[in-house]
């Protein structure tokens, strides 16, 4: 891992590259990015869904990270990146290495051949690229920090890692960008999928247990994350960073205060690995049948049942500033109230 080098600097905005805009995070990078002055380059697939993008004043440009000669106009006239898009399901290891691997390279590598010198380019990476916190006798209760061996436990979480280690090759090797990694926890917030089935399911009167009632796991608010990725871009820092909202949260207590939240108290369901493992294998089966990527697969299980997925944003907060400003209590709140003026719940 990269050392981190720390210190501040505001660029004056201008044209920026946005992977991933179309999407839940992403949308939101590009409508701060807009609002604070910055020309906006959304690199889109033919395939996306511009739902979050309608009526936003940006440049759409049409290219997959997977075919590097699509990416040429795209970083032309362009002095920085934020990459945001990323492969979070699929049937292979191999396609998550296409995407989340050789994707970045491709990208990077553009940059650097076509892009003007002197930016930087903002990997959105995650927590899943650094793995869970392991504990020790020393340290029971641990949190992940930038100091501890990388150890992802999934094919996601490799192939995040190893965009990261093509990132930082092309950018020592050309000497054309700055880069930085973002490594988030689980994000939430408007527009946000996973949090949404969390309170149907509380709504419903049941919250499920996927890991034991101890497992302890780190959160972040859409907005912090947005906030942190445009502290990190004008500041001239270098490496890895982990960001979360700094506390502490169990799937116990989240799926509780969802529950304060809407006045229900969810019975608490306790699900066996057993029993996991067992729908993620007959999900896995009928999903290859059919040719589609399994929501719930093995992996997933392992990872849902890790106890400490736990990072610290301390190094962030001390190099550059960060400072997460929204509890859990008011950002659910502000979530589920989304959801409800959208009809989705």
């Amino acid at each position: 891992m990269p050392s981190q080098e720390t210190g501040s600097a505001e660029p004056i905005p201008g044209r920026v590259l946005l992977t991933g805009a179309s999407g839940f995070v992403g949308s939101h990078v590009a409508e701060t990015l807009l609002r604070q002055g910055y020309r906006v380059r959304a690199l889109v697939r033919r395939s996306s869904k511009l739902r979050w993008l309608r009526g936003l004043s940006l440049e759409i440009a049409y290219g997959d990270v997977t075919d590097k000669a699509s990416l040429a106009g795209a970083c032309i006239g362009v002095q920085s990146v934020f990459h945001f898009g990323a492969l979070t399901e699929a049937r292979s290891e191999l396609e998550f290495q296409e995407v989340n691997e050789i994707g970045t390279r491709n990208l990077a590598e553009s940059l650097a051949e076509r892009g003007d010198p002197g930016g930087f380019f903002v990997y959105c990476s995650s927590l899943a690229a650094g793995g869970p916190a392991i504990a020790t006798q020393s340290q029971p209760l641990p949190h992940r920090t930038e100091d501890d061996p990388d150890t992802p436990i999934t094919p996601y979480g490799r192939s995040k890692l190893a965009g990261e280690l093509r990132l930082f090759e092309v950018a020592q090797s050309s000497g054309k960008f700055r880069a930085v990694v973002l490594r988030p926890p689980t994000v939430y917030g408007p527009r946000d999928s996973d949090v949404l089935l969390l309170f149907r399911l509380v709504k419903n009167g049941v919250l499920p247990l996927p890991a034991p009632e101890s497992a302890r796991l780190s959160l972040i608010h859409v907005a912090d994350l947005v906030q942190a990725t445009l502290a990190v871009a004008r500041s001239d820092v270098r490496g890895v960073y982990y960001v979360s909202d700094g506390e502490e949260h169990t799937w116990v207590s989240v799926g509780q205060l969802a529950g304060q939240i809407m006045h229900v108290s969810p019975r608490l369901v306790s699900i066996p690995s057993w029993v996991s493992m067992s729908v993620a294998a007959l999900a896995e089966t009928g999903a290859k049948v059919i040719g589609k990527t399994a929501l719930l697969n093995r992996g997933r299980v392992r990872d849902m049942r890790q106890p400490h997925w736990v990072c610290s944003p301390a190094r962030a907060m001390r190099d550059w500033g960060f400072q997460p400003q929204i509890l859990l209590e008011d950002g659910l709140h502000e979530t589920l109230n989304w959801y409800r003026e959208q009809r989705w719940l």
